[in-house]
């Protein structure tokens, strides 16, 4: 449901959703108590001795500037980041973590994202702990609103839940109080505009930002220099085999060079960038005799499941995240990724082919 609200937001400030979206809840929860109250009862489901709480919204302390403080009258206790589309910074949530580590504990990061975005976003949170050296003491799903909570042995605690929830816990609070439910019904309608595949004006900065197609070719060379060196290596075959570009996507197809030779589809998958995150290159076993994505199933979601990585299955089709090394020269990005399709090609060969294939 679009209101005034929601629809000035999007013609006007669709470059500054989160902005937005935490003004509004701020302005909420210190316009409401029964607001207020209904947020500490979800803080307090993660961390039980977490004192009442004041919010303020975009202060700055060290390197660390989250969308919204929580706090006492001697400290912060609380940090909530507040997420649509756009990616962690450098600082989240190592960082951040860290700032909480120094204040009283109970301490949490709290992070907020689009339902679609729960599970890529913490599988995100847990790769930058781990690259972090952030170990954890105990990790549990949580019940009342919170999806997921880890308790790291620096002390805070990192949790996620979705706008959709959070919401939902605010509703049910301010049941009496008129005032708070509209404001509320124009933050619901906010985030839901911001879900949505609804045409979003373009800006001029957008248009003429010449670094957004230096990335795609960018991006396209790995691409490019992965598969050479994968081919060079021998693990790679494209023989009789096309590049492939779609309004969705641009890739091409390959297979790996074992016994069972199954193939697919290697490249930039922007569809399932936009709706997963995590990473613009992607792998997709189609179904049949090409990419056999009922028979690779079962063995790539296992691996995958061990090893961290994201997986879908849509249309019978299998699509495989792959990541992309940050903060490396462009050979050993290409060197990653080639290892990735290496291990993925090592869990294949354990799928012999059938009589007749091959």
């Amino acid at each position: 449901m679009q209101t005034v609200f929601s629809h000035i937001v999007q013609k006007r400030f669709s470059q500054v959703y989160e902005d937005v979206a935490t003004d509004a809840l701020a302005f909420i929860l210190n316009s409401s108590e029964s607001a207020k109250n209904g947020m500490m009862k979800l803080l307090r489901g993660i961390a039980p001795n977490m004192p009442v709480l004041q919010f303020r919204v975009q202060q700055t302390e060290g390197n660390t500037r989250p969308d919204m403080w929580g706090y006492d009258e001697a400290e912060p206790h609380v940090y909530i980041e507040n997420k649509f589309w756009a990616g962690l910074t450098d600082n989240q949530p190592v960082s951040y973590l860290r700032q909480l580590a120094q204040y009283s504990q109970p301490t949490i990061l709290l992070v907020v994202v689009p339902d679609a975005r729960e599970q890529t976003m913490w599988r995100e949170l847990n790769h930058r702990l781990k690259d972090g050296s952030i170990p954890v003491t105990n990790q549990e799903i949580t019940a009342g609103g919170i999806l997921y909570s880890i308790t790291t042995e620096i002390h805070p605690i990192l949790a996620l839940t979705s706008w959709t929830k959070l919401i939902a816990i605010l509703e049910l609070e301010v049941a009496d109080d008129p005032s708070a439910r509209s404001d509320l019904l124009q933050l619901r309608a906010l985030c839901e505009v911001a879900d949505s595949d609804a045409f979003i004006p373009l800006s001029s900065v957008e248009i003429t930002d010449q670094r957004t197609p230096a990335f795609i070719l960018q991006l396209s060379s790995i691409i490019r220099a992965s598969v050479d060196l994968a081919i060079t290596e021998g693990s790679l075959n494209i023989t009789g085999l096309m590049p492939q570009a779609s309004w969705d996507r641009i890739g091409r197809y390959a297979r790996f060079s074992g016994e069972n030779g199954i193939g697919f589809w290697f490249g930039i998958h922007f569809v399932l960038w936009k709706k997963y995150g995590g990473t613009p290159l992607w792998m997709l076993f189609s179904p049949g005799k090409f990419g056999k994505a009922i028979e690779v199933r079962p063995l790539l979601e296992s691996w995958a499941g061990k090893n961290g990585i994201f997986t879908t299955f849509q249309n019978n089709e299998l699509a495989v995240a792959i990541d992309i090394a940050t903060g490396e020269d462009k050979d050993q990005v290409v060197r990653s990724i080639v290892s990735r399709l290496n291990e993925i090609a090592g869990v294949l060969s354990e799928l012999k082919p059938k009589p007749g294939e091959g």
